[in-house]
């Protein structure tokens, strides 16, 4: 990064005009040919696939039947045609891999990860200078959460393509959720000023709004939705950012407007209908929450989904009922486990705030014992404080505090650590912030936030 702000930088990239976007946050490479590589560059060594690598046919056998609103299925099926035809091409495998890791962006199933990965691994095979196939293959790695190895994959393409806006998005993602909030910035800035456009504009809104800088990092975010995309789904994905960066403000009727007008051209998009549903259960309109989060259940079970029902029946008092989605999610968590996904971080989170099996949510947490993340060490705070080790808790509730994140649960759990550390002015000072920030931001513990301030202050009354 260079010595000017990052902000100011970042302002100037995005006046720039010129957007061709080719995805939002988790991006799918784009079909480029790599330029010829200079001679004093040696090329990387084409990559050796654990397993056979199949023909363009069977990457597609567990394809499901092709709907005619879907645009991502008719992608895939005029690329396999392309591929089959012309099995020597390493640019259709590449275009390949990038509608397969399209089609894994709207899943959100892990085997197409691996499918996408087998076609960029045959591009690479045939042409190992490929830069777009490196992508592809350091964009499989990130998504899987192999950030080394997304990063080394990422280099290899830089080596030949320094200023690749591709690679330094990849490289700058891998740096935000290892928690190096300064190096993301200078990848982000790097992808700005080589192409400005819905990728990086959504990068560059996500982390100014994850460093506090919220105005500016709304205005990205509009920025990217403007910019555009082939993909609905891309835009989609922007509008749940921009929704969410509302909703951490509190305003929920603007957060629900912007997932409403996403909704019109993507009424099946799973984020947008959990935030919905975040945000009816919020405004406490059970009927509304209630279709959002059973939407998305059609289509399978989903953690957020089923612990905002849960939620929604706790608030009412209908523990039973709470219960049976809670079941639901342990019995999906272990075939998570089972088929190799990990959900750790998440399950940590929903035991600590149903205070329950906090051993596991403890040994879960722990995984992450030194993270720079801050949702990750803002989780092991929360669990550390449920089991009453205050010393880890504090050390990692200041973690998650660094950046100065504009998210209310980070402030309540910080709160009631610091109540808990006999830290009366801070305790006040943080869950005042929680309220302030959002004060419907949980649907169990913006209550107890609330309830936990009067106790200080009635606390204070009676000593004095």
């Amino acid at each position: 990064m260079s010595a000017s702000p990052l902000s100011l930088l970042i302002l100037a990239a995005a006046a720039i005009a010129g957007l061709t976007a080719w995805s939002a946050y988790f991006p799918a490479a784009p079909a480029t040919r790599a330029p010829a590589p200079p001679d004093e560059i040696s090329l990387p060594p084409a990559v050796t696939p654990r397993t056979a690598l199949p023909d363009a046919m069977a990457l597609l056998e567990i394809i499901p039947p092709s709907s005619p609103d879907s645009k991502t299925d008719l992608l895939l099926q005029e690329r396999q045609i392309l591929t089959a035809r012309h099995p020597t091409r390493a640019e259709l495998w590449v275009q390949l891999g990038d509608a397969l890791a399209q089609k894994q962006r709207e899943t959100q199933l892990p085997v197409w990860h691996d499918r996408a990965e087998a076609a960029y691994q045959k591009a690479q095979q045939i042409e190992p200078a490929t830069v777009a196939a490196l992508n592809g293959l350091a964009w499989v790695y990130g998504s899987r959460h192999d950030f080394q190895e997304s990063v080394r994959w990422a280099k290899l393409a830089l080596d030949l393509d320094p200023a690749n806006p591709i690679s330094h998005g990849i490289m700058g993602d891998a740096a935000l959720e290892l928690g190096d909030l300064e190096r993301a910035a200078e990848s982000y800035q790097a992808m700005l000023d080589a192409r400005p456009d819905m990728s990086s504009y959504s990068r560059a809104a996500y982390l100014v709004w994850m460093k506090g800088d919220v105005k500016k990092g709304r205005w990205l975010m509009q920025k990217a939705i403007d910019a555009g995309s082939p993909h609905p789904e891309n835009v989609a994905w922007c509008r749940t950012r921009l929704a969410m960066m509302l909703f951490n403000e509190g305003a929920l009727l603007p957060a629900g407007q912007v997932v409403a007008e996403g909704l019109k051209q993507t009424p099946d998009h799973v984020p947008l209908l959990l935030l919905l549903g975040k945000i009816k259960l919020a405004q406490r309109d059970e009927k509304a929450a209630t279709a959002a989060f059973e939407s998305v259940l059609k289509s399978g079970e989903n953690h957020d989904a089923l612990v905002g029902l849960g939620d929604l029946h706790l608030i009412h008092g209908r523990t039973d009922l709470a219960e049976s989605f809670f079941t639901r999610l342990e019995k999906q968590h272990r075939l998570n486990a089972a088929q190799g996904i990990h959900d750790h971080t998440q399950m940590a989170r929903f035991y600590a705030d149903h205070d329950r099996e906090l051993d596991r949510a403890l040994q879960f947490a722990q995984e992450h014992a030194q993270t720079q993340n801050v949702y990750e060490a803002d989780t092991l705070a929360w669990v550390c404080y449920q089991k009453g080790d205050l010393k880890l808790a504090r050390k990692a509730i200041e973690t998650a505090l660094r950046a100065g994140t504009p998210d209310a649960e980070i402030f309540y759990h910080a709160g009631l650590i610091a109540a808990a550390l006999n830290d009366r002015p801070g305790a006040q000072k943080l869950l005042s912030r929680a309220l302030s920030l959002n004060p419907h931001f949980h649907p169990l513990h913006s209550t107890k936030a609330l309830k936990k301030l009067d106790e200080l202050a009635r606390t204070l009354t009676v000593k004095n």
